[in-house]
């Protein structure tokens, strides 16, 4: 008989789900079962950035690294055969989902294999979407709802207007944390870095993300210089324009070069174009997400009422109409598609943050929360 979300079934009833032959290839807190009849995942109740188990009501995450025969069953060819490609190969046999909890294993439905990813040429971790979407009262069952001991508060927002780079240290201090990595000096070059660069790259020094995962600003070492004498120092992520910026300036415009377009000015100087840059590329970046391709302007109002504008005039990416609002441990942008809806993405630092959103009653692509 065909199985329901919710139904909750013995571990030994679960198993057998998977048919004759059953293969147990799993790693710590999920048991990956290969059945002659199924694939089966058992996954504890766990929530983290890199455990097995429900990420959120549509995706179930898998992290290995997993023996080939798991690679093969969900992806098809192993990435090293010459059949291999990135396109999943049909596969009979479905992949039933559950999570352990201590009454038994509860039923989630069926997990329909989406992104992977390879390390030395074995399954690290995979990505699968779960059919049907999670409810949200068995959403919480399976992936309890947890509190953090703190997210990054507000205070910089005070400052940014008459103190931009107090106002970006203490944002890049409190969202991005230092890492092992020692980038070096980034302003040693034989270029005069102004201010405001100087002490972004003195925060970039541990902190190798902040100098960008979506769009990316090269240390002076790779600057050039421009035939108006302008510096050429960050390039959007498909290289479609670069950003320069005139030395002559202790705080100096930053322009958008794009072949076939007359410069663009940002709206900020440099002090304040690197906070955008710095909320952007965090909220990029954040663990948790929330994502509408193509919000109705009904529901506009809505979301911004229950975030803090950012009062600046829009950042230039991905077009002049981007503006940030924010909470704690919340950064959102919201940009015009041309037709009256916006997309909207928002990053956030823990997934509790996000959860007010969620009951806005707004149509989210992709939810973290």
């Amino acid at each position: 008989m065909p199985l329901n979300p919710n139904e909750l079934l013995t571990e030994g009833a679960a198993i057998r789900l998977a048919g004759d032959n059953v293969v147990d290839c799993g790693t710590d807190g999920v048991s990956v079962l290969l059945g002659d009849a199924a694939t089966v995942i058992i996954a504890d109740p766990r929530d983290g950035l890199d455990v097995s188990g429900v990420w959120n009501s549509r995706r179930f995450h898998l992290h290995g690294p997993f023996v080939d025969d798991v690679g093969v069953r969900l992806f098809g060819h192993l990435p090293n055969s010459p059949g291999w490609s990135w396109a999943p190969r049909p596969e009979a046999r479905p992949v039933h989902l559950l999570t352990r909890l201590p009454e038994g294993c509860v039923y989630l439905g069926t997990g329909r294999p989406g992104q992977a990813g390879y390390t030395n040429g074995r399954l690290s971790h995979a990505t699968l979407t779960i059919e049907p979407e999670l409810t949200s009262e068995l959403l919480d069952r399976v992936r309890p709802p947890a509190e953090p001991e703190t997210v990054p508060n507000l205070d910089w927002l005070t400052r940014m207007t008459a103190r931009p780079l107090e106002a970006l240290t203490r944002f890049v201090e409190d969202w991005i944390p230092e890492t092992d990595q020692d980038l070096g000096d980034l302003a040693a070059a034989p270029w005069d870095v102004p201010e405001p660069l100087a002490v972004f790259y003195r925060l970039a020094r541990h902190r190798p993300a902040l100098l960008g995962v979506q769009n990316r600003l090269r240390p002076p070492h790779a600057w050039w210089e421009e035939d108006d004498g302008l510096i050429s120092f960050g390039d959007e992520n498909q290289g479609v324009f670069t950003w320069l910026f005139d030395p002559s300036r202790p705080d100096p415009e930053v322009w958008i070069d794009q072949d076939g377009y007359e410069p663009r000015r940002e709206h900020q100087p440099m002090s304040g174009f690197l906070l955008q840059f710095a909320l952007y590329e965090a909220m990029m970046n954040a663990p948790y997400q929330a994502l509408c391709v193509d919000l109705a302007a009904e529901y506009v109002d809505t979301l911004a009422a229950a975030l803090t504008p950012v009062p600046w005039e829009p950042w230039r990416w991905p077009n002049d109409s981007t503006r940030f609002y924010v909470a704690p441990g919340v950064i959102a942008e919201m940009t015009d598609q041309g037709h009256g809806n916006v997309s909207v993405w928002a990053g956030a630092v823990h997934r509790s943050v996000l959860r007010p959103l969620g009951r806005l009653g707004i149509p989210w692509t992709d939810f973290d929360g």
